[in-house]
């Protein structure tokens, strides 16, 4: 009897050694951190740029963007349809304000473009990656380029679209007396005092006027040539929409010769120019090199020849 109870303790003893083995075999294999879908210096990015098709390796044979995400409030963004911005299979998905695209590529990587960030305010966000049993995610944080310039400009004047008229836009009427003994001239320049040139710009293409220097926004534009003859050359204005600008400049004179005591009614009309133009500009945040174009309509019209008209 004492023989096989000493047995039975060894065999339990070897017993509760094998069971403990197991069990800590099991717990080391549970608490093994599990392989990162991105490599560790992709994770996180801070960028003042914005940049085209960039490729990231996904470590996984299958996986989806899950999410996109304000990282400061933890909102779902959406894609162009209004829904949570996913990608799952290969193709393109963009955000609803188009300044982020993703893809997949023939290799199954993750493909990114991202449009540059023209706010003061850093833009914060975070990509989801989904495999079958892991999840990662890549942060970004992306600031304003400190400089942007205009590198390449292509401008094309639209074929049919002009048209010179005469018309009394802007201009008005003027009564002159000369009360003198003396023939004099008299200044008649007021009657085109509202005349103006108008440029006028549209774009539907990203951050189209969000890029350029805001204490400088002027740029030169193509020169108006009638029968080759320059009617029309220098710097517009570059904003969203109409601005003027007047026909009359300081130190301008214009006058006529009248007897002495006598009054002239004198009206003004113009012979304007109208045009539109197609624009291509490209531009470089300065810092990183980047580049990106700029495309929509720029219309113009030109004040081109003053007719004063005695009445």
């Amino acid at each position: 009897m004492k023989k096989s109870s000493k047995l039975i303790s060894i065999f339990s003893l070897l017993a509760l050694s094998f069971g403990l083995f197991i069990f800590n075999s099991c717990s080391k294999e549970d608490i093994t951190p599990k392989e990162g879908l991105i490599a560790q210096d992709l994770k996180s990015l801070t960028l003042n740029t914005g940049f085209t098709d960039d490729i990231i390796p996904i470590k996984a044979d299958k996986w989806a963007v899950s999410y996109v995400k304000d990282a400061l409030t933890g909102e779902i963004l959406k894609d162009s349809m209004g829904n949570a911005l996913k990608l799952e299979s290969a193709g393109t998905v963009e955000i609803e304000e188009g300044w982020l695209t993703l893809g997949k590529t023939a290799s199954n990587e993750l493909k990114l473009t991202l449009q540059e960030n023209f706010s003061d305010q850093p833009r914060n966000f975070v990509i989801g990656i989904q495999s079958s049993d892991r999840q990662d995610e890549i942060s970004f944080s992306q600031s304003r380029g400190d400089e942007y310039e205009l590198i390449n400009k292509e401008i094309k004047e639209i074929e049919g679209s002009r048209k010179i008229y005469v018309s009394s836009e802007g201009c008005s009427s003027l009564t002159v007396r000369n009360d003198s003994d003396q023939e004099k001239n008299v200044e008649t320049l007021e009657i085109f005092k509202d005349v103006k040139y108008s440029s006028e710009f549209s774009s539907n293409s990203y951050g189209a006027f969000d890029w350029i220097n805001k204490k400088d926004a002027s740029i030169f534009m193509d020169e108006v040539l009638i029968d080759d003859v320059s009617h029309w050359q220098g710097k517009v204005l570059y904003v969203k929409g109409k601005t003027f600008e007047n026909y009359i400049k300081p130190g301008n004179s214009q006058t006529l010769s009248l007897k002495p005591h006598r009054s002239l009614s004198v009206r003004g009309e113009f012979t304007y120019l109208e045009r539109s133009c197609n624009y291509t500009f490209t531009i470089k945040n300065k810092n990183s090199g980047h580049r990106f174009n700029v495309k929509g309509v720029w219309k113009q019209k030109v004040p081109l020849i003053s007719h004063t008209i005695i009445e």
